[in-house]
């Protein structure tokens, strides 16, 4: 009987041993990623701006709102927003250079943080501007992304309270990257 109980507790751990190696054989994830982490925390399905042809993956938990001067996806518990417009009959290219001055000239105390070049995930061409700024004293983060071609020009912008920057800005600039038009 004794040798019984052990063969049969022997061949259940040879088992489990078999099959826990078979599954780290089949299913590898690189928990060092953040990209994966990232795009988790999209919305899965594309969502228009209204009165658009441009369409993202809004981050998890913005809901759309609409004005009659702008359309996007706000966050009610960061206070951030992304807005999006269309420019059709104006070209990308050559374009995007003169357009962050002109859009932060009229805000007081604007200061230029960064800027940055990348593609879209439908392989665009694009342009970052980081800025911040105060407004009611609280300081503010202003992520301006411009795309576009030969056709039309895409310009979003992302605003969200300094304090959320770590948090907010790899899954906005992830959710930019998501345009498509």
């Amino acid at each position: 009987m004794f040798s019984a109980i052990t063969l049969l507790i022997a061949f259940q751990l040879f088992s489990i041993m078999t099959f826990s190696q078979s599954l780290q054989d089949t299913v590898r994830i690189d928990t060092t990623d953040m990209s994966m982490y990232r795009e988790l925390d999209l919305m899965p399905e594309y969502q228009y701006f209204k009165n658009t042809n441009v369409s993202i993956r809004p981050p998890k938990y913005f809901i759309e709102f609409s004005s009659n001067e702008a359309s996007g996806f706000l966050s009610t518990g960061t206070a951030a927003n992304i807005v999006g417009f269309e420019y059709d009959q104006v070209p990308y290219l050559g374009y995007y250079e003169n357009i962050a001055d002109s859009a932060f000239s009229v805000v007081d105390n604007a200061r230029f943080i960064t800027s940055e070049k990348g593609v879209t995930q439908e392989g665009y061409k694009a342009q970052y501007f980081f800025y911040s700024f105060v407004i009611d004293d609280v300081d503010i983060i202003r992520i301006m992304f411009v795309t576009g071609d030969d056709k039309r020009m895409i310009y979003m912008q992302a605003n969200y309270p300094a304090g959320f920057d770590a948090l907010l800005r790899p899954v906005i600039v992830q959710s930019l990257l998501s345009v498509k038009f």
